[in-house]
């Protein structure tokens, strides 16, 4: 080849190479996507306000929109999740016609250490807050949640506020040292003592981590709780403070799939309140949380004795078996399923709760078809149980409902 040849040929390949090598990693270095979704639905209950005896038949009816705002990098993640509902039920007048949540759930992570952060804004009617979910929230699954009190009132409006920050930084190949919290606060706009009491309930977890292997490792320290009833004057309600130590042993399988099996021992001290002692109590708590994804299902998964703020006016444990799982039968029919079981006991003595155990039960089954890749429909069952250890009689509802609804595609993630 001739020198003028060659000169030539590093004019044009030089630049080009420059110039895709400068795209790569413009091209992936982040991307922003927002992910529009939307649903109505209609659903007829037996007796929704669990009351016994039975309350008359009704129908609610849900609307749905939001979306999920995405920014996703090499090194984090970001995903904003605003809804906002507008309801109406046929026996209850005085129900919040707008309910509002976001989510947030974000990560960053380097070469050693790693920060998340998890977040949530619900605004609802006690009356749905009281209800007792069944299905995990997507964006913050585990977050502190007890079934409620079951007291399914109308007219008042909850108002919930979390934050759940975690770090963690390797020291050695092996070692590493982690730091969470989990910060609760909720507000009724009118109190009921024993039954909806607003608080602010903050938690803090430290911790040294030894990697056991590839995908497992096991989460040793201390942790401090404190329960915070904002207004003192609301009989029944006790600050609480709780010191604890917690092991953990993690296990992550894939990118997705993850179980973790922490186990708690804790000691709770109340000042005397409203005539009753002070009082100090141990308390042992088991947590086995997890996700598994498999080719054409996944489960996920919430067992054990979990201990927790509760709006009872204390410190709760909620024994919980939390279960759902969702099949594809075909690329389009779909089976989801769930089951809830709860008992939750107050920690210590609380002078006006005189209903004790707290047991409720929550299923649900659906089956879904996806008329587009965006568009679906689904319709199922749906069952609440509500038994208060000091009543003789238990509350049911049976319900039937239909779901049309729109979700934008998923942006590809490398």
């Amino acid at each position: 080849m001739s020198s003028l040849s060659r000169s030539l040929a590093l004019r044009v390949i030089v630049p080009s190479g420059l110039v895709a090598l400068g795209c790569v990693p413009l091209a992936s270095a982040q991307e922003i996507a927002f992910v529009p979704q939307g649903e109505v639905s209609a659903e007829w209950a037996t007796n929704r306000t669990l009351t016994v005896p039975a309350s008359p038949d009704s129908e609610i009816y849900h609307a749905t929109l939001g979306g999920d705002l995405l920014r996703l990098t090499q090194v984090s993640s970001f995903d904003l999740r605003p809804l906002i509902t507008v309801q109406h039920d046929s026996q209850i007048s005085n129900l919040d016609a707008v309910e509002a949540l976001v989510d947030l759930a974000t990560d960053y992570h380097t070469l050693r250490s790693e920060f998340s952060l998890k977040a949530e804004y619900h605004r609802e009617d006690a009356y749905n807050s009281q209800y007792g979910l069944v299905a995990f929230n997507p964006l913050n699954p585990n977050a502190p949640d007890t079934a409620g009190t079951g007291a399914l009132v109308t007219g008042i409006t909850k108002t919930s506020y979390t934050a759940a920050p975690e770090f963690s930084y390797d020291l050695t190949a092996r070692l590493s040292l982690v730091a969470s919290a989990d910060l609760e606060a909720v507000r009724y706009t009118t109190e009921i003592p024993g039954e909806l009491v607003s608080y602010n309930s903050p938690e803090v977890d430290l911790g040294l981590a030894w990697a056991l292997s590839r995908i497992s490792r096991l989460e040793v320290g201390p942790y401090y709780a404190y329960y915070d009833p904002i207004n003192g004057s609301s009989e029944g309600s006790v600050k609480n403070n709780a010191y604890g130590l917690s092991a953990s042993y993690d296990a992550k399988f894939s990118a997705v799939s993850q179980s973790r099996l922490t186990v708690r021992l804790e000691r709770d001290e109340s000042p005397a309140a409203f005539g009753a002692p002070s009082s100090q109590l141990t308390t042992v708590g088991f947590e086995w949380v997890g996700y598994q994804k498999f080719l054409t299902s996944n489960v996920r998964y919430s067992i054990g004795r979990f201990l927790e703020p509760s709006s009872a006016g204390g410190r709760t444990t909620v024994d919980q078996i939390r279960v759902q799982y969702h099949r594809l039968l075909t690329p389009r029919w779909s089976v989801d399923g769930a089951v809830r079981l709860t008992r939750a006991s107050d920690i210590g003595d609380l002078i006006a709760d005189a209903s004790g155990d707290r047991d409720r039960a929550n299923a649900q089954g659906a089956v879904s078809y996806l008329l587009t890749p965006e568009w679906f429909v689904s319709g199922g069952y749906r069952y609440a149980y509500l038994k208060f250890a000091s009543e003789t009689t238990a509350a049911h509802s049976n319900a039937i409902f239909l779901t049309v609804g729109y979700h934008g595609q998923q942006p590809p993630r490398n």
